[in-house]
């Protein structure tokens, strides 16, 4: 407690510093740090899964726009391309490669064609795979 002088005549008043103005302790001061973390950690997580799921929806539109592609070339060439380099004019090399930075499969069947994207774990044949199958109907 400290002690102040008051106007002349009046008695001295006593100052009490109250704990709310001291300042945060240092387990206030950590335990807000884990809060924050916590919340930040939760957060992140979602915002990176939001992420994965629009490389997989920007793979489905890539993979329809070259199918599409390859469709018209079909149409006015008669057959299907021997490759997607084929289609170079119509489709840029970094087109070819898919939001993971892989190159899209092309192959083509008896009747038709098949494009995918090996997905997020970059293997062929797996269930994350993205494809269009291009057989005629």
């Amino acid at each position: 407690m400290h002690t102040c002088l008051s106007k002349e005549g009046q008695e001295p008043v006593a100052l009490v510093v109250d704990k709310a103005q001291r300042g945060m302790t240092l387990i206030e001061i950590m335990v807000v740090i884990v809060i924050i973390g916590v919340l930040g950690s939760t957060l992140a997580v979602g915002v990176f899964e939001l992420f994965g799921e629009g490389r997989e929806k920007t793979a489905k539109i890539q993979v329809q726009s070259i199918a599409a592609k390859v469709n018209y070339h079909q149409a006015t060439q008669g057959d299907f391309p021997d490759s997607l380099a084929d289609l170079k004019p119509k489709i840029k090399e970094a087109d070819r490669l898919d939001p993971w930075k892989q190159e899209l499969v092309y192959s083509t069947t008896g009747e038709g064609f098949s494009l995918c994207s090996n997905g997020p774990d970059r293997k062929t044949g797996t269930d994350d795979d993205i494809c269009h199958d291009g057989e005629e109907r």
